[in-house]
């Protein structure tokens, strides 16, 4: 199954460890020793213009998206979980 998390980018959801909101000021200081070591390293994209919602890590590359992370987890887990989230919603 792939993900796709916003411009043309599309991942193998295998690939992906990790989905999280992503809030300019607030961050841990893990967090932001984490984005700023990939940053350094060359290993983070930046897949939209728009505004950062999430961020999504695999095991070689940060990506920051324009998708909200929530919005992402319902794509990971496919149509036939959506709407059992729906419901819980509700």
């Amino acid at each position: 199954m792939y993900i796709h998390i916003g411009g043309e980018v599309i991942l193998p959801a295998n690939q992906v460890v990790g989905i999280f909101p992503y809030q300019k000021k607030g961050l841990s200081k893990h967090t932001e020793a984490f984005l700023k070591d990939r940053d350094n390293k060359k290993t983070s994209t930046i897949i939209s213009k728009d505004t950062v919602k999430s961020i999504i890590v695999t095991e070689e590359t940060v990506y920051y998206s324009p998708v909200s992370s929530q919005t992402l987890y319902k794509r990971s887990i496919g149509r036939a979980h959506e709407d059992l989230l729906d419901d819980l919603d509700e």
